[in-house]
């Protein structure tokens, strides 16, 4: 699957806050493969505004190279279910985007 940075940014945020040992598991290994790194931050320019909550990048690098990661099954099942508990919540369109994004891989 191919994700892009905003993607990174939202996918731990979609996991539950809450799990058993085998769910924390899963989610700390979808963290580790979806987390941006010191190396991400030099090749996508990436910085954080504190004062306004924002967090900026080369866009066109990011469409141009995205992270390609490959999740197991049963993290693909864990994602699939995060997905689905998160239906009836509030959230930007930008993120439905990412949720829908997973939950169609999930999906295969």
């Amino acid at each position: 699957m191919n994700l892009h940075i905003k993607d990174r940014i939202y996918i731990p945020q979609m996991l539950p806050q809450q799990n058993n040992f085998m769910g924390f598991n899963l989610k700390r290994e979808i963290i580790k493969k979806v987390a941006l790194t010191e190396a991400d931050k030099d090749t996508y320019n990436i910085e954080e505004d504190t004062e306004n909550s924002r967090v900026t990048w080369d866009i066109k690098k990011d469409r141009e190279m995205p992270l390609t990661v490959e999740f197991s099954k049963d993290e693909l099942k864990y994602l699939k279910t995060a997905c689905e508990t998160l239906a009836e919540a509030n959230y930007p369109d930008d993120f439905w985007i990412t949720v829908e994004k997973i939950y169609n891989e999930a999906q295969e």
